[in-house]
């Protein structure tokens, strides 16, 4: 009687939370089949929903980020900074009033009063706003830059925190269903139907997986507090990832994606470094061109008891002797050409960079579905047979473990696939530069 019940207890054990659980499939339509991503959703029958205020989505962490994370706000500010520079460029020198007394008693005195008006020849004023506005475009495009860098993190932390989860949740029900079997051989083993030597390596294998479940939690708690950090809030620290792993968005395909790299916040970055560069140059060119102070005013003149008024005009013009610019020149000259040939190394980076996320997320989504189409079936259809063998006696109780140990483990890997993915389209956002939010441009500058 007794091996009859556990003939029947052990397969329902072993084989209900692995088809209890899993997750329709989801195709995601993508420029090729290797987006379409499906998966396991292993959650314990008895688990209770988390309330919905302690839940996270995407949307919510990308919009704390937004609000919250510091390197963010200090991209934020350097951009506001570029327009006051940009507005500082384009003022004038301002007019200087000077007064020479000469004399001051008696009946003999002069008193000049003048204004004095540097002017700025060679054009440096509209030099220096062409490099003002160069720093602009600069500071612009690593603010893009920095909140793709943010939304990368962002997603790649959420999506590792949902893997810890399901992941939490595949260990835990691992470790419960190798209690329940460690107890059921036990209890056969005191009976004497089975060698007691399987009902250790029962109770060992029951040890491991409550050794794996600790190790999950601990992972958990390291994923939240991984999202908290590229969020920058603690907002996020105790609040559950809410979304579906198993669908990971849409990429262009390759060669559309190094198409549009020139446009990506690093690419515009380097080629605004450039461009400022070569305006310094012309800037410092410009400044051998001495700058000429214009001067007009009123003389008063007292002889002899008798006051007198003389209009005076003049000018003062540098004479450059001595300081030519020629080294500020020079080094404005090799700053240029070094900001080229760093574009030039840079654009060859970013290919390989992009190449080979691409390839690992091609690689991932494509493990991830034929995980999901070929060898989860082929493991539960396993567990299923090699549960009704053991019942009939064909097999023994540690073949029956080791096949359901098989399947957690192409669940894990499955899981790790997906969040493999998930990292890739994230490296992608990052070297395409997607921006993380429309309120992420810099705030009206107001003078």
């Amino acid at each position: 009687m007794f091996t009859r019940i556990y003939g029947v207890l052990l397969p329902v054990a072993l084989l209900a939370p692995a088809h209890a659980h899993t997750a329709p499939y989801k195709p995601v339509h993508t420029a090729s089949t290797a987006g379409e991503l499906i998966g396991l959703t292993a959650a314990p029958a008895d688990a209770q929903p988390p309330r919905v205020d302690d839940t996270l989505s995407l949307d919510d962490a990308l919009t704390i980020a937004a609000e919250s994370n510091p390197l963010l706000r200090g991209a934020r500010s350097e951009a506001d900074a570029s327009m006051g520079a940009l507005q500082q460029a384009g003022a004038r020198p301002n007019p200087e009033v000077s007064l020479l007394q000469e004399g001051f008693g008696g009946e003999e005195r002069t008193t000049t009063a003048l204004i004095n008006q540097k002017l700025e020849l060679g054009g440096q004023r509209g030099l220096r706003l062409d490099v003002a506005s160069y720093g602009r475009e600069l500071a612009l495009a690593s603010l893009d830059g920095r909140a793709a860098a943010v939304r990368a993190d962002v997603i790649s932390a959420f999506y590792g925190l949902l893997a810890a989860q399901q992941q939490l949740e595949v260990t835990q029900e691992s470790a419960d269903i190798a209690a329940r079997s460690a107890d059921l051989v036990a209890k056969r083993a005191r009976a004497g139907k089975i060698s007691p030597v399987e009902a250790t390596k029962a109770r060992i294998a029951a040890t491991g997986a409550q050794i794996e479940l600790a190790t999950s939690k601990a992972r958990v708690a390291i994923a939240r507090e991984t999202l908290a950090n590229v969020s920058g809030s603690a907002a996020v620290a105790n609040r559950t990832a809410c979304g579906d792993l198993e669908i990971v968005p849409a990429v262009a395909p390759l060669p559309q994606l190094l198409q549009r790299l020139d446009d990506a916040p690093v690419a515009r970055v380097a080629r605004a470094e450039m461009l400022r560069s070569n305006a310094l140059v012309a800037t410092e060119r410009a400044k051998r061109m001495p700058d000429i102070t214009v001067s007009a005013g009123m003389k008063r003149i007292t002889a002899s008891g008798t006051p007198g008024r003389q209009a005076v005009i003049g000018i003062t013009i540098p004479l450059p002797l001595f300081d030519t610019n020629k080294g500020a020149i020079l080094e404005a000259f090799h700053q240029a050409e070094k900001a080229s040939a760093d574009l030039d190394s840079e654009r060859q980076r970013w290919r390989l960079d992009v190449t080979q996320a691409y390839a690992n997320f091609e690689s991932s989504t494509q493990e991830a579905r034929r995980l999901k189409d070929e060898v989860l079936p082929a493991a539960r259809e396993s567990l299923d047979a090699m549960s009704r063998g053991f019942e009939l006696g064909k097999f023994s109780f540690l073949d029956v473990l080791d096949t359901q140990r098989t399947l957690f483990q192409v669940r894990s890997q499955h899981l790790r696939a997906l969040t493999d993915a998930h990292q890739a389209y994230a490296d992608l956002g990052r070297l395409m530069g997607t921006p993380i939010r429309a309120t992420l441009s810099p705030s009206n500058f107001q003078p």
